[in-house]
């Protein structure tokens, strides 16, 4: 689209930087300006929305961040790939919440629960002090009635205690913190792998031992900074998949060596 083309549905004057990107997001996704297309020239787009060409390349950074536009000096800023909705943190976080915001139907038994002595993976991922105990939790949980995954979860002691209180059916444990609790689990970091299952993942998992196994750890923190869980999550391969976008001008995948388990 040319950059001499008023883009319709002009907005009210003193937009921000993030509603000018989420507006332009809006756009791309409603096709009015299509993979292919060149945005507005930053003095139109100024116009558009009552801002300065400064916020308004402010917000164009923003979408080139999520390689939705190229971001080449020189060049008009075009479109190369449409917005996909994104996730919030609890759905990534929470499988349950995940499911049910896929329309599907998530469900959990707890294998085994049990306290024990943190190790120094423990004290390394939960920052616990040594010799204290920590409650170990493994579920196995269903996707509309059919086994996916394998969930193994370490808890701090205070936070072990909250969660010896939550019936074993919860279908989110997350959700109960949060609601009956309030612990709220904010930060997380995540790395992925892939493993062949272990005779004990395999009989929980009702799978052939060596099984491919999408692997996923966690550690998540909540809005003070506390540590509370680090969680290695098996996926049955082919069940469920990761998506994530990158581009040239960012990338938030890197390259890492799993941690001595």
């Amino acid at each position: 689209m040319a950059d001499s083309q008023q883009a319709p549905g002009a907005r009210p004057k003193g937009f921000a930087f993030a509603q000018i990107a989420e507006a332009l997001r809006a756009d791309i996704v409603a096709g009015t300006y299509r993979v292919g297309d060149s945005l507005p020239s930053e003095r139109l787009l100024s116009e558009r929305f009552g801002v300065s060409p400064g916020t308004v390349r402010v917000a164009l950074g923003e979408l080139v961040n999520e390689g939705i536009v190229d971001g080449t000096r020189g060049r008009p800023k075009q479109v190369v790939r449409t917005p996909q909705p994104r996730a919030s943190f609890s759905e990534f976080h929470s499988f349950a919440q995940w499911a049910w915001s896929a329309g599907h139907e998530p469900g959990g038994t707890v294998i085994c629960m049990q306290w024990e002595i943190a190790g120094e993976l423990d004290e390394e991922l939960l920052e616990v002090p040594a010799g204290r105990r920590l409650l170990a939790v493994t579920r196995r949980r269903t996707l509309d009635g059919e086994t996916v995954m394998l969930e193994q979860t370490r808890y701090p002691e205070w936070l072990g205690e909250i969660i010896e209180t939550i019936p074993a059916d919860a279908r989110s444990v997350t959700r109960v913190l949060a609601e009956e609790h309030e612990v709220r689990f904010s930060h997380a970091e995540h790395r992925f792998g892939a493993e062949a299952a272990s005779a004990e993942a395999a009989a929980l998992l009702d799978v052939d031992p060596g099984t491919a196994l999408l692997v996923h750890r966690r550690v998540t923190r909540d809005p003070f900074g506390r540590r509370l869980e680090w969680s290695t999550d098996r996926y049955i391969a082919g069940k469920i998949m990761v998506s994530v976008g990158s581009s040239w001008h960012s990338n938030p995948l890197q390259w890492t060596l799993p941690e001595a388990d």
